[in-house]
């Protein structure tokens, strides 16, 4: 079974349709080229896959999926503006896009040049058209606005050693979401004097640029490691694990670009350090950043090496009751307050079998997805992932398969979905195990049709490992 991506879905106050009478084009490409005929940008449309109606809802209350997007109005301005594409994350066609802008809530709307460049979104629903149409004279306005090429140009024509020009350069990028400006922000401190890190809103302007780890701006902010230590002691808990997140992940993706392990043990130790006194966690977020960076590099040796530490280590060595609690404890953790627009709810992907209940008298519930992200405690997903993950290496090592027959059964144990049923079954038929792998396949067909899922592809697998060719 391919790997299994993990959603974890936080439910917000809103709600989740959207018009079916918007012009959509049947994809990116067509969307993109047809922007470069008619000089008309792109809206992408992200929704994410139409989910059943709340479970919990306060008393004398209903959920209303009307949506204003589905407004004559609304519809004709964005029609006469932009050519649209209407699509769900499970789009492979726009993971790149969703990456590079940092997009996490949806339903998205992104504004595209014919280019492909982000150059304004919003996200969320509404019953009043008002959103909509100032969304779109937002976008048109800044539509007319130098695009981030052109400023890139004026950037390097510049010679870089114009710090006003980095900066429009950088504020632009980040007011569109985009959080990898590591390479700026090192232009960017060329270009300071040692006095300008005596600024807590240089040191804080920096590290929400998202600095390399092992680079000179991140170094040099720490000849005033006082200001450091205040950012993290003030700033809200939310801006840090965002600075943290987008060091790591600027300084991983470069050392995966770069094949430098150097700088990739440099985002890892990072990733470590942002723990403080949890040792075992932040040993855990070092060794999942190696395990990253070597199967981004394609070193199979490490990366199998790593794996089996990583994995016997974190996943194994608890027991599956234990993991069960683990897991039901962080979800409750997550559970919200009873207070909007505090705290949101979290639920996986594969339930969707709760939204949040608000202590409030209005009569009409609406619904959106706002947030997107990957999940820190699914045991299951991740043992199955790795399990696969060997197979797909096309390792013959018995060893080695043994390592993943055993993380695979224990990924069914915790949650016995199709999928972790098929992996096992890919598994066994590589060692050998032809009949027990013949009775893991069907159970995974069984087991998909339970889940009304297809199983279409699961049946050619079956009759690939019956013939003996798969």
């Amino acid at each position: 079974m391919k790997t299994i991506l993990s959603l974890i879905i936080a439910l917000f106050f809103s709600l989740s349709g959207f018009s079916q009478e918007l012009k959509s084009t049947k994809s990116l490409a067509v969307a993109l080229l047809r922007a470069t005929e008619t000089d008309k940008p792109v809206l992408l449309i992200i929704n994410t896959p139409r989910m059943a109606d709340p479970s919990y809802l306060p008393p004398n209350s209903k959920v209303s999926f009307k949506s204003a997007l589905d407004e004559n109005d609304v519809i004709a301005k964005i029609d006469q503006a932009f050519t649209v594409y209407k699509t769900t994350i499970v789009d492979t066609s726009i993971r790149s896009i969703i990456h590079l802008g940092n997009i996490k809530r949806f339903p998205a709307y992104i504004f595209l040049r014919p280019n492909k460049e982000i150059f304004f979104s919003d996200f969320g629903n509404s019953t009043d058209k008002k959103k909509y149409l100032s969304m779109v004279d937002k976008a048109l306005s800044a539509y007319k606005e130098k695009s981030i090429s052109e400023l890139e140009k004026e950037v390097e024509a510049d010679g870089s050693n114009n710090n006003n020009l980095i900066k429009k350069l950088i504020d632009f990028r980040k007011k569109i979401g985009i959080t990898n400006n590591a390479d700026l922000i090192e232009k960017y401190v060329n270009n300071l004097k040692i006095s300008d890190f005596d600024s807590y809103e240089n040191i804080r302007y920096i590290l929400e640029s998202g600095p390399y780890a092992d680079g000179k701006a991140y170094k040099l902010i720490y000849n005033n490691k006082k200001l450091v230590d205040s950012f993290y002691k003030n700033e809200p808990l939310q801006k840090r694990v965002a600075v943290n997140n987008a060091i790591i992940s600027n300084t991983m993706m470069a050392a995966a670009k770069e094949k430098k392990v150097s700088r990739a043990m440099a985002g890892a130790n990072f990733a470590r350090s942002s723990w403080t006194r949890d040792y075992r966690a932040g040993e855990k977020a070092f060794n999942n950043q190696i395990l990253w960076y070597y199967n981004s590099v394609k070193d199979t040796a490490n990366y199998m090496r790593t794996a089996m530490y990583f994995y016997d280590n974190y996943y194994m060595n608890v027991s599956a009751d234990s993991i069960k609690k683990i897991e039901a404890r962080n979800h409750n953790a997550a559970m919200p307050s009873p207070f909007p627009n505090k705290t949101v709810k979290m639920v996986s992907k594969e339930k969707m079998d709760s939204l949040m209940k608000f202590s409030t008298t209005k009569s009409v519930t609406t619904q959106s997805i706002v947030t997107v992200t990957s999940s820190s405690s699914n045991y299951a997903m991740e043992l199955n992932n790795a399990a696969w993950k060997f197979y797909e290496i096309g390792t013959k090592n018995i060893n080695n398969l043994t390592k993943a027959m055993l993380w695979s059964r224990r990924s069914i144990e915790l949650n016995p979905l199709s999928g972790y049923y098929d992996t096992l079954a890919h598994i066994l038929y590589r060692m050998g195990y032809y009949e027990e792998a013949v009775k893991t396949q069907e159970t995974a067909i069984e087991k998909g049709k339970q889940e009304k899922t297809s199983v279409a592809n699961f049946q050619s697998e079956l009759k690939k490992m019956k013939a003996k060719s798969l």
